[in-house]
């Protein structure tokens, strides 16, 4: 009996996990845009630079995250996913930030239906040397997406 009972559970469980669409199932099929902030509908959108993550410049980290997300008409954010990242902080920060973007600032009917953008943020620790141009991240970069945002940093020292 306590057999078919947890059968009957696994059973209910795996048939209501089948049934209930993924949150992202809507957009899953909406390809990236390839058009980059700066020069498309979005180039008057405020952009705030994330921060530059403690545990990273602590530690003289550099690298990049690419977050993909989509943008529906009434400049509403669904599917915000990390798709390339060097480290979990520069994901979790880069995503942050977008949340933070001003898209009600952008004319209205700007969208007629949603579409998914990817973001790459290169985060890069200055010397003083310009080596966080944009056209040195670029080169030397892990992550994917044209839509570039460069996050400069400076390195803490931590005296103990």
């Amino acid at each position: 009996m306590k057999q078919l009972c947890l059968l009957l559970c696994a059973a209910i469980t795996l048939s209501a996990c089948q049934t209930t669409p993924s949150p992202d199932s809507r957009f899953a099929s909406l390809p990236v845009s390839s058009q980059p902030h700066a020069t498309g509908p979005f180039s008057a959108l405020p952009r705030v630079e994330p921060l530059y993550p403690i545990e990273e410049a602590k530690a003289g980290g550099e690298g990049c995250a690419t977050i993909e997300y989509v943008v529906t008409p009434d400049y509403q954010l669904h599917d915000i996913v990390s798709r390339d990242f060097s480290s979990r902080f520069f994901a979790r920060e880069a995503k942050a930030a977008i949340l933070k973007w001003q898209w009600q600032q952008l004319p209205a009917g700007l969208l007629t239906e949603p579409v998914k953008l990817q973001t790459r943020f290169e985060f890069c620790l200055e010397n003083g040397e310009g080596r966080c141009a944009a056209e040195q991240l670029n080169a030397r970069t892990q992550c994917r997406g044209d839509d570039l945002l460069p996050v400069v940093g400076l390195r803490v020292l931590v005296r103990r």
